[in-house]
């Protein structure tokens, strides 16, 4: 029963893909620089640590199109709402409630970031965000990103994400 409610709710989701809940995806030693490549990941480097940029091409209306050969930092992430689910703390309807809390502020980011002229859709929320308010901070654009932000690492990452 789990399974099926965790299924429902990632592919009613993908903040963790779409480039809302992280920037970049880091490999592991474990990960095939090569092989990923060969699916067509742009694989980047910071330093010698290899990782590729939010959000994933390979994600389609929620869903994972790699699913099978995703790399392993997408294999065991797991967000705070599928963890409390699993432990039943809270029910599918909750954590489908803050899901739509979160993509109706993600929507409202997104129309002032264009309202700002920014149209990079292929780049992550946050980066797209710091370009367009570089030291402003008396924006709606700032408020809604520290709103996002807020509900973002209470009800979606871990600490160990």
């Amino acid at each position: 029963m789990f399974q099926e409610a965790a299924s429902r709710l990632c592919t009613a989701c993908g903040m963790c893909c779409n480039g809302v809940l992280f920037e970049i995806v880091r490999l592991q030693p474990q990960d095939s620089v090569k092989e990923l490549e060969k699916l067509g990941i742009q694989i980047n480097r910071r330093k010698t640590q290899p990782y590729f940029k939010q959000p994933c091409r390979f994600l389609n209306n929620c869903t994972c199109t790699i699913y099978e050969q995703r790399p392993t930092r997408c294999r065991r992430f797991e967000c705070l709402q599928l963890k409390l689910l699993a432990a039943e703390e809270i029910t599918e309807a909750e954590a489908a409630a803050k899901i739509a809390e979160a993509k109706t502020l993600v929507q409202r980011i997104h129309e002032l970031l264009a309202e700002a002229g920014d149209q990079a859709v292929d780049e992550a929320l946050e980066e797209r965000a710091r370009r367009v308010l570089a030291d402003q901070t008396d924006t709606p654009l700032y408020f809604e990103m520290q709103t996002l932000k807020r509900l973002l690492n209470r009800d979606f990452r871990s600490l160990t994400d």
